[in-house]
């Protein structure tokens, strides 16, 4: 692993930064950090620059006390994304891959930030803002995280993460999945949470984004299912003389990099191949 750490309006950013060539930046979800892209890193830095931060919080990177009092906006994980790429001095465009909450931070850089975006992957994210309902959960689970002063209030997510097949048949991935949440900072869940309460609905910008597109699901994802992601692809084509097209991955849930890493892994490549003519 090829860690490097900067500092970046008062926080330590932590990004793994591994291999030559093209660049990839991949976004982790919540409650994460970059290592569930371990398997991607693996297998494509060998011909690609793999770059994933962990994103304000989470994993190696800090975040301040108004972070977590506030929330962290959707817009700031994305210039820190920024900032990362310009630290490590990756001024060309690139192929950025978002998932769940990495979604909603790529949303941003691409809206922002147009001319830093070659391509773009959504993966297994949402475009709308929450329900009152959802709102009201994640803030609860804010408090109820600092109160526990860890993660474990987060792990309740594990049974949406994964698909039923998953759960029965792969103790590894669920044991790898929950060790990831209980890595992660009461501070970085109550921050996060916060500020997805807060986000933007993107799906009336969606038409905005005019780089090439690949939404890639998992076939069982409970969070944001299929017929979800196909209507993002359907406005993202609106408007778009580039290429939107979209890919199931069969055999998983919502954590599509770690249920099935072969064919996430050969759907970013091939995706990449095409937006850098390679």
């Amino acid at each position: 692993m090829a860690e490097r750490q900067f500092q970046h309006e008062g926080v330590t950013l932590n990004v793994e930064d591994r291999g030559s060539g093209p660049p990839i930046v991949l976004l982790h979800g919540f409650p994460l950090d970059h290592r569930m892209w371990n398997a991607q890193i693996d297998a494509l830095s060998t011909r690609r620059r793999m770059v994933a931060p962990d994103l304000r919080g989470f994993g190696k990177s800090t975040l301040t006390e108004a972070d977590v009092d506030l929330g962290v906006p959707m817009e700031r994980y994305a210039s820190d994304v920024v900032a990362a790429l310009d630290e490590l001095e990756i001024f060309e465009p690139v192929v950025v891959v978002g998932f769940s909450m990495g979604g909603y931070a790529a949303w941003q850089v691409a809206l922002r930030w147009p001319e830093r975006v070659r391509g773009l992957v959504p993966c297994d994210t949402r475009a709308v803002g929450d329900t009152d309902e959802a709102r009201a959960g994640r803030l609860k689970m804010a408090e109820a995280a600092m109160q526990a002063g860890n993660s474990s209030p987060a792990q309740a997510m594990l049974a949406k993460l994964l698909a039923p097949e998953t759960h029965e048949e792969r103790p590894d991935i669920v044991a790898l999945t929950s060790a990831m949440i209980e890595r992660q900072s009461a501070e970085a869940v109550a921050a996060a949470q916060r500020g997805m309460a807060r986000r933007e609905d993107v799906t009336g910008r969606l038409r905005e984004i005019t780089c090439p597109t690949l939404c890639i699901v998992g076939v069982e994802d409970a969070i944001s299912p299929p017929a979800e992601m196909h209507q993002i692809a359907t406005l993202l084509a609106e408007n778009n003389a580039a290429e939107v097209r979209i890919v199931e991955i069969e055999s998983a849930g919502h954590m599509t990099p770690l249920e099935n890493p072969a064919a996430v892994t050969e759907a970013i490549a091939d995706f990449a191949r095409e937006c850098y003519c390679i």
